[in-house]
């Protein structure tokens, strides 16, 4: 019996690993209940990313990223940046939930258990992913015009 390979759906960003670091960051480091683990996670990646934030004044927008950059957890700052469902749209479903649950999240995890940081796994992870969704696309559009 052949086993199908995983893809992803779209292209996996540095994004999606840092939204997925930070949410383990928020399980295990802070002890946040999954939902709250997402919404932290994608708050800080919203943070960290953003280069400006619409709403916010400059030197509110530097409170967060500080907070975000130092890990603070002791009142809830991210949850009106994010929420874990807002998770689950902006990076497991745009990913696919199989790839995320089956691929991407134990490998983020072995790196994490591993002691590795996030920027040795940042592109080490996310290449090889790219390029099959890369060669599936190549390959699926090579049919259709063969046909």
């Amino acid at each position: 019996m052949t086993q199908v390979q995983l893809v992803p759906k779209r292209e996996i960003r540095r994004f999606d690993i840092f939204a997925e670091w930070n949410r383990l960051k928020g399980r295990n480091k802070a002890k946040l209940n999954e939902d709250d683990a997402r919404a932290y996670g994608l708050a800080v990646a919203k943070v960290v990313a953003a280069r400006k934030f619409s709403g916010h004044d400059p030197a509110q927008a530097k409170e967060l990223k500080r907070k975000a950059k130092e890990e603070e957890v002791g009142e809830p700052w991210w949850e009106h940046l994010g929420s874990g469902e807002e998770f689950a749209r902006t990076v497991v479903a745009r990913m696919g939930e199989a790839f995320y649950r089956e691929v991407f999240q134990p490998a983020v995890l072995k790196a994490w258990e591993d002691g590795q940081r996030y920027e040795e796994i940042r592109d080490a992870l996310r290449e090889p992913w790219n390029r099959q969704l890369q060669k599936g696309a190549e390959g699926a559009s090579g049919k259709r015009r063969g046909s």
